[in-house]
This record gives structure tokens, C-alpha cells and sequence, in this order.
């Protein structure tokens, strides 16, 4: 469910009729929440979901952690919901460990309220690495055919060209690469690379990263990858004409993505042992609550899991 202040419950109960369609979606977080959601935003008043191992197709399922004991304050930051999304995360995780469930799809969590509540992870996909035992993990952003990896994630710019190794490139290309053949079905995956600096380094006149970058692209290519790069990233996400793109840092490669189809992006991490999606989307703690959070982004990321599924059955 994410943070209980932000859209999470919200996105969940307006996504819930185009979710129960091939799958039985089980939600983990608090009814408390969902009640308080569906008595303020829906007329019938009705909750839309049953206790685990009672729904049938064409409904949901949901674990009541009962972390939150009153009604929430929707926007706010506060270390017990920080709390509560850390629980319904963990729980999740058992879930998939016992097999219990197929996939972990995600709502969004709020950094600050994770760390005030003594938490000290930058987001969902270090945590998932964390307690998944996984170091090498890849965040990718998705929308449908415009898919771009990152070699870095949450951290800030300046700590960027230390990161940018041959090893952190390179895996990141392998790593996409076989997510696209195992849970993509593209049998011969075609990756671009984006150089760090602008012009990508004009042969080392703007930087000298690219080397680094050049040689994990090398290091792919002798294990007969379709990778080309390191191209200038200002002119390389005009045409969609690869089956992925690789950037070097956070920004670099979600604004290309989210401005092409921002309703639609979809968040996903390679490397994981299990499938895990999000939704392309933040907290939105300035609408929460309001009836306004647009449930697209958790549809796409609940299809998207659906369908990785079935690829790599």
C-alpha cells in the first residue's frame, strides 16, 4: 500500500476492478485506511476486498497489518507511517518467500517518513536488494515500449562519476539484457548506452568517464550483445529505435521516460529473485486523500507484472 497518507490506498481501490481480471491481487497494508478511503471517496460505501484466502477471481484479497489505530491525516510525514510502509513491505517479502503470492507490486513510500522512523534506506529498491541478499539490482523505468535502466540511482549528482565503473556498467547492460530476453521475450535484445558527460565527453574533451562506459560496452559485445554507445544523451531518446536504453544516473533517464508517457511508467528492478514492479509515481502527499490520484501507473504496474509472469513461465 505504500505510505497510508500518500495516494497508495487510493490508487489501489480506484485500480481494483482492472486488476481482479486474471489475477487475485492481495493487498498488505491497513484496512483502517482503506475503510477511511472508501467511506470519503465512494458513494456505495462498500470495502471491495476479502481476507487472505477467502476471494475468488474477480476479487482481492488484503492482510490487515493494524498498524494504524486512527483515522490518517492525509499529506503529512510522520515516523509511524514510515513504520507502517516499512511492515507492509516486509510482509510482502514473506509473502513471496513462502510463495504465498507471485509478485510484489508497489505503492509509494515516503523517504523522510521511512528514515524518521529509524529506517535508513533511500527507497523500495534498496530495500528489496537489501533482504533479497541481491548487491547487483537494476532500476529500470518502463512504458510499454520506451524502457530505460539506470547504473545509478538514489544518490546525489556529484557522487555520480566515481560510480561510473566498468563493472557497474557492464552489469547494469547484463542484467537488462537478460531481463529483456527472460521477461520481455526479445530474443535478441538491442541496447543503447548514454555517455555521462554532454557531447559524451567529445573524446575526453568534456570528461573522461566514457572510457569506462566504452569498455563495459566492449566487455558486452564479446559476449555477443547488440550494445552500441556511448551516444550524447541530449539527442538519443528523440527516436525509440532499441529495445532499452542504458543511462548513467537518476534524472538522466526518467525525464525522458516520464515525459513521453507519464501516466504509464512503470518502475522495475532487475536483479531481484522474484518480480517486483512500482508505479511510476511519488507519494503525491498534495492530493492524497482529495479523490484526485490517477490509479494508471498501478494498473500498468500490476499488468506488467501479469505479463512478465507469464514470459518467463
Amino acid at each position: 500500500m505504500g505510505d497510508p497518507a500518500g495516494v497508495g490506498g487510493e490508487v489501489i481501490l480506484k485500480a481494483m476492478p482492472r486488476l481482479c481480471r486474471k489475477s487475485i491481487p492481495v493487498i498488505v497494508g491497513d484496512t483502517r485506511v482503506l475503510d477511511q478511503l472508501t467511506s470519503r471517496l465512494f458513494r456505495d460505501g462498500q470495502r471491495r476486498f476479502k481476507g487472505l484466502g477467502e476471494a475468488r477471481m474477480g476479487e482481492a484479497e488484503c492482510v490487515d497489518l493494524g498498524i494504524i489505530s486512527e483515522d490518517v491525516q492525509f499529506g503529512s510525514v510522520a515516523p509511524l507511517h514510515g513504520h507502517a510502509a516499512h511492515s507492509y513491505i516486509i510482509e510482502a517479502l514473506k509473502l513471496i518467500f513462502l510463495n504465498e503470492v507471485s509478485a510484489i507490486v508497489t505503492c509509494p513510500i515516503n523517504k523522510t517518513a521511512i528514515n524518521l522512523a529509524g529506517i535508513r534506506f533511500v527507497g523500495h529498491t534498496e530495500l528489496l536488494a537489501h533482504y533479497s541478499g541481491v548487491t547487483d539490482y537494476v532500476m529500470m523505468m518502463a512504458a510499454r515500449a520506451f524502457r530505460v535502466s539506470l547504473v545509478t540511482i538514489h544518490i546525489p549528482v556529484r557522487a555520480v562519476p566515481p560510480e561510473i565503473t566498468v563493472q557497474k556498467v557492464f552489469s547494469c547492460i547484463a542484467l537488462t539484457y537478460a531481463s529483456l530476453r527472460d521477461y520481455f521475450r526479445i530474443e535478441a535484445p538491442h541496447i543503447k548506452v548514454c555517455g555521462l558527460n554532454p557531447h559524451a565527453g567529445e573524446q575526453g574533451v568534456i570528461g573522461n568517464e566514457e572510457g569506462e562506459i566504452r569498455e563495459a560496452i566492449t566487455r558486452a559485445r564479446s559476449l555477443a550483445m547488440n550494445i552500441e554507445g556511448p551516444f550524447p544523451a541530449d539527442t538519443l531518446f528523440h527516436k525509440i529505435d532499441c529495445d532499452a536504453y542504458i543511462a548513467m544516473y537518476h534524472d538522466q533517464g526518467l525525464i525522458p521516460v516520464k515525459t513521453m508517457d507519464f501516466a504509464k511508467t512503470v518502475n522495475i528492478t532487475l536483479g531481484l529473485p522474484f518480480i517486483r514492479t512500482s508505479v511510476g509515481h511519488g507519494t503525491g502527499f498534495d492530493i492524497a486523500g482529495t479523490g484526485k490520484a490517477d490509479p494508471t501507473s498501478l494498473i500498468e504496474a500490476y499488468g506488467t507484472a501479469e505479463r512478465m509472469l507469464a514470459a518467463s513461465s
